[in-house]
């Protein structure tokens, strides 16, 4: 006969997914912990830290946080960005009009923060070589920097002492948990002992286990059916890698050379593309609509991503701008890939199980959709909504961050009762999942003012060069206007879920039922 659950004298919070989102709430929660009542288990069913993000755009509003949550952190991170993230009005991409033969300049978009820009191999060596039980890949990624500079004082080098506060524990795939009401909750892996903890966080991305198997147990869960999967938002896009030394050969005086963005657009096509690698190469991100197919699935049978032939990518745009069609045909082996998000979740928390990044409403996307990171490779980085806005890394780690002011509030106690962890769902709730849906609807908003599904283009088709330049100015400028949360405070949103925590802790707020 099984013991019976014994209260710890401290709250362990599982984390799955050692993604940016994970490891930042790793970090958050040890920072504002300072009662010393979590302990932290980290389970990644890759057995290395490899491979796993794209980097991410460093809005001020995440740079706050970043700021908050590790003393040192910025000044760490910050040689990696192109600029300094401050709130200077920058140029991030000049707007071009290029279906068509003429193509010509619309506008700037002008934007506040940075982006990280990880490339520098013999930079980073030494800081991406710590080993925790297995190894831990030196690959050049946002995720493992993050970990060694911001994890490393958490986590021991293996064998982990019992003592330890915080670790991570590669090659934990997981395939159920089962949750008590009274106890713990015990975690299943595949090839793996099991494990318990309090509270249970899924972090695992687009294809989250954790999200499965939380939605499948919700009360009237054949409601979210079509939330277990991700569907087709109706986009591809095709992404590669140009040489600058290539390009100028071809192309003397490219404005690709010398610009920090560009926006090459057209009726339901258009094409991000900026520098990375210190200016070494040129990121193309090249996206096309099917409006139709939005929300549908994706053919079963063709890969989410895969190489595909040079003239397949380049057919698409026979019939735009010189220079652009220049700038394509030096990819030599482009990627194309299905853009794929989440339907959106009236819920990301119940009982001890806890969803945020993007496991919940952010798409599987090309990386280094609108990062200036240089890792060219297909990476399994995917955020659950349309990647048109670079938010959905942003909107992960303010997950993060909200949860864990919740978690450490001190009407939190250290042993967590069924009523403790209904209002710190509900707290979560009732923050975390409107603002999550606002940045979705923005983002598919930003994919249709990119290719002129708007009201006052729907008379206009590609290649239409007749399109007046006073109604491509107004589309553009709504487009720099849906960047104004990127300086927004996240202290506003912390504020109101620690607001709502206090009022149902002392019997003020009455409970939302699902």
């Amino acid at each position: 006969m099984s013991r019976p659950y014994e209260p710890q004298d401290e709250i362990r919070v599982a984390i799955v997914g050692a993604g940016i989102v994970g490891l930042v709430l790793a970090v958050t929660l040890n920072t504002f912990d300072i009662e010393r009542k979590i302990s932290i288990d980290i389970y990644e069913a890759s057995a290395e830290l490899s491979e796993i993000g794209a980097g991410i755009n460093i809005w001020p509003r995440t740079w706050r946080i970043f700021q908050e949550i590790g003393p040192g952190l910025g000044d760490m991170i910050k040689p990696f960005f192109d600029h300094p993230p401050d709130l200077k009005l920058r140029p991030i991409f000049e707007v071009r009009k290029a279906d068509q033969k003429d193509g010509f300049k619309v506008t700037d978009i002008k934007a506040r923060g940075a982006s990280a820009s990880l490339t520098d191999h013999e930079t980073f060596s030494s800081l991406l070589s710590i080993k925790v039980g297995h190894s831990v890949s030196t690959e050049q990624t946002f995720n493992a920097l993050f970990l060694s500079i911001s994890l490393s004082p958490l986590i021991p080098i293996a064998p982990l002492p019992k003592n330890s506060r915080c670790a991570l524990h590669l090659s934990h795939r997981l395939i159920d948990y089962v949750e008590s009401k009274q106890g713990p909750v015990t975690l299943h892996f595949s090839d793996q002992p099991p494990r318990t903890c309090d509270i249970l966080i899924g972090a695992d991305g687009i294809k989250s286990t954790v999200r499965k198997i939380f939605l499948s147990r919700l009360p009237n869960s054949e409601r979210y059916t079509r939330c277990m999967d991700p569907v087709w938002s109706g986009a591809i896009a095709y992404r590669g890698l140009v040489k600058r030394e290539e390009l100028e050969s071809v192309y003397p005086g490219h404005r690709a050379l010398g610009h920090p963005g560009l926006m090459y657009f057209g009726k339901n096509k258009h094409t991000v593309v900026y520098p990375i690698s210190g200016g070494k190469f040129i990121n193309v991100v090249a996206a096309i609509h099917n409006w139709s197919k939005e929300g549908t699935e994706w053919d079963g049978n063709r890969p989410l991503n895969e190489e595909v032939p040079q003239q397949e990518f380049l057919k698409h745009f026979e019939s735009w701008e010189d220079e652009y069609k220049v700038l394509i045909s030096c990819i030599k082996q482009p990627t194309r890939w299905a853009l794929q998000r989440m339907n959106h979740l009236d819920t990301f928390a119940r009982g001890k199980v806890f969803l945020m990044g993007d496991s919940v409403c952010r798409s599987i996307e090309p990386s280094g959709y609108l990062s200036r990171f240089a890792d060219h490779r297909l990476t399994r980085k995917a955020h659950a909504m349309v990647p048109y806005q670079g938010a959905g890394a942003a909107v992960g780690i303010d997950d993060a961050y909200i949860f864990a002011c919740l978690l450490t509030h001190p009407s939190t106690p250290r042993t967590l009762s069924p009523q403790c962890t209904a209002n710190l769902a509900e707290a979560y709730n009732r923050t975390c999942v409107p603002r999550a849906h606002h940045f979705s609807k923005l983002s598919t908003f930003q994919g249709q003012l990119n290719t002129l599904r708007t009201p006052e283009c729907d008379v206009y088709r590609e290649n239409d060069g007749s399109v007046p330049r006073e109604i491509l100015l107004d589309v553009f400028r709504q487009a720099e206007r849906n960047w104004c949360w990127t300086v927004s405070d996240v202290r506003e949103d912390r504020r109101k879920a620690e607001g709502i925590l206090r009022k149902l802790v002392n019997g003020k707020e009455v409970m939302a039922r699902l």
